[in-house]
């Protein structure tokens, strides 16, 4: 029998700098694996529909009844999918591409495009727009912090959370401009429940967070213009690529996808 896992997101002192997708790696002991008994992890390949973790929750509500709390996007995408299939090895950066990075563009740390720090034409990245159950957007109301401290208030300490997650190649003149709401086209999501991403964590070091994902399958190209320029200057200080967390793909530490 599944059990529930009923995880608190109450913000202490010592999280209350996190990022939504921290970028400082945690190293667990040799002899301490921090992801037994953990629920389900993201990010995976979404055409891999198998997963036996144990750990069951709800899926949060529809994006129209949550608050959007944060955008961010990782240089490389983190899940994978048929057509963004392509291994890129680049340290922290590591993931998956919708094609093979333009020459020199490996080991660039300093690759920026209109201030919007770690891009290039020709890159592949995932945008993440993060959603929760708190209200964020009332006047007056005031988030914890940034990064997933922002999807949390004083009021508000265990919410549900929901990211939309899609996958774009950057190209002068994108067939898709930019949007502070995750963009509409017709191709097909996956959605799943998991949990937070990034660097910080791996298949050693779980993330603790609940998170229901909606993952598009398809590869889109973004207008890095209109891209760039919401990059440099945002509400949220995300004006940065974000590192990768490393595939999850241990059965164990993954929900079933319905089809």
């Amino acid at each position: 029998m599944k059990k529930t896992l009923c995880m608190s997101l109450v913000l202490s002192v010592a999280l209350a700098g996190s990022a939504f997708a921290n970028d400082h790696k945690h190293a667990a002991p040799k002899a301490q694996n921090q992801c037994i008994g953990s629920g389900p992890q993201a990010p995976r390949d979404i055409d891999v529909l198998a997963g036996s973790n144990q750990v069951t929750f709800a899926e949060a509500p529809a994006f129209a009844d949550m608050d959007k709390c944060n955008i961010h996007f990782h240089w490389n995408a983190e899940h994978k999918a048929a057509a963004y299939s392509t291994y890129v090895e680049d340290g922290d950066h590591s993931g998956w591409a919708c094609q093979e990075p333009a020459a020199g563009r490996i080991g660039n740390e300093h690759a920026e495009y209109n201030q919007c720090k770690g891009i290039a034409e020709g890159d592949t990245i995932e945008v993440h727009w993060v959603y929760t159950t708190c209200d964020v957007e009332s006047e007056g109301v005031q988030p914890v912090g940034g990064g997933l401290s922002a999807c949390m208030t004083s009021t508000c300490s265990n919410p549900e959370l929901r990211v939309a997650a899609q996958v774009f190649v950057l190209a002068k003149n994108g067939e898709l401009k930019f949007s502070e709401s995750p963009l509409t086209y017709k191709d097909p999501s996956v959605v799943y429940i998991g949990s937070t991403t990034g660097p910080t964590f791996n298949n050693e070091h779980c993330s603790p967070f609940q998170v229901t994902w909606d993952v598009k399958t398809s590869c889109k190209t973004l207008d890095i213009d209109s891209f760039s320029k919401w990059c440099s200057d945002n509400k949220y200080g995300e004006n940065h690529a974000h590192g990768v967390r490393k595939l999850v793909t241990p059965k164990k530490l993954l929900s079933t996808i319905s089809k």
